[in-house]
């Protein structure tokens, strides 16, 4: 009976706009990241020499081995930690502090503080990502610590942006009035009120940023500028594989592979999440 249930409310829900794709693009993610946990604790280690270098896919060695021996498909599911851990750091760190800035901005009323604040912003949004960060590993030297950084200190422009617009909106309805005139705290209007409003805009904007952040910090690697060898990182195996594309493809092919599912399934969910808020 419960089953039935469940079933029942799981085509109600597929049936949504936009609820086969955000089902697929869940169900993507979920199976990459389950292979990116059970191959690096069941498979061979990401640096470890198995065999000679260059063999192609075989049954024992699905995505064959690199140049140097290593299997190609341990070193792929190895990279999903570091690529997603990375990745999710450069958009949380952001996301908390654009947010916040943001919402602090859309409450104030300093017009000097408010232009020079958002000349700021406007500056560090007119800049593309990849090339502000490139800029910044000159001093602050190659690594994902520092990529982190980078982007900890540079992508919070973007949502300060949202959340200042959208906090500006919010302090104009009725119900804030209303709660102003209720007598309530400051606090507890920006906590109950301002923030959760505010928050659900710039958290649907993240989905879509992650997948430019893993695009990033990808080409980052394959410049040599983050993930350094021999840590498994899905650009850095692209860039050591791209000389011998020609004789040994799977090298380059497979972490490609990776990339893009994780940018599709992210994809899929941010389109099925705009086509449900259009009704679509």
């Amino acid at each position: 009976m419960k089953l039935k249930r469940l079933t029942k409310r799981t085509k109600a829900w597929l049936a949504l706009p936009g609820g086969v794709g955000i089902a697929s693009g869940i169900l993507m993610m979920l199976i990459l990241m389950a292979l990116g946990i059970l191959v690096p604790l069941f498979g061979n280690r990401d640096d470890a020499f198995v065999g000679d270098a260059f063999a192609p896919p075989s049954f024992k060695y699905p995505f064959g081995l690199d140049q140097l021996g290593r299997d190609v498909f341990s070193r792929v599911f190895n990279a999903v930690g570091v690529d997603l851990g990375v990745a999710f750091l450069g958009v949380t760190i952001p996301l908390a502090i654009g947010t916040l800035i943001g919402i602090f901005l859309g409450l104030n009323r300093n017009k000097y503080f408010l232009s020079v604040v958002g000349s700021i912003i406007d500056g560090i949004n007119a800049f593309p990502l990849l090339i502000i960060a490139i800029a910044a590993l000159t001093y602050l030297g190659p690594g994902l610590k520092s990529v982190v950084i980078i982007l900890s200190l540079t992508n919070w422009a973007r949502y300060a942006r949202i959340s200042r617009t959208k906090a500006v909106v919010v302090t104009q309805q009725n119900y804030i009035e209303a709660a102003k005139t209720l007598g309530y705290p400051k606090w507890r209007i920006i906590l109950k009120h301002i923030a959760p409003n505010v928050s659900s805009e710039t958290i649907a904007y993240a989905l879509s940023d992650f997948i430019l952040v893993i695009t990033v910090v990808a080409g980052l690697s394959f410049l040599g500028l983050a993930a350094r060898p021999p840590a498994a990182e899905w650009g850095s195996m692209i860039a050591d594989g791209r000389n011998f594309i020609g004789n040994a493809w799977w090298i380059v092919i497979f972490p490609g592979i990776a990339l893009c599912w994780a940018a599709v399934s992210l994809s899929f969910i941010v389109e099925g999440l705009s086509r449900r808020d259009r009704g679509v």
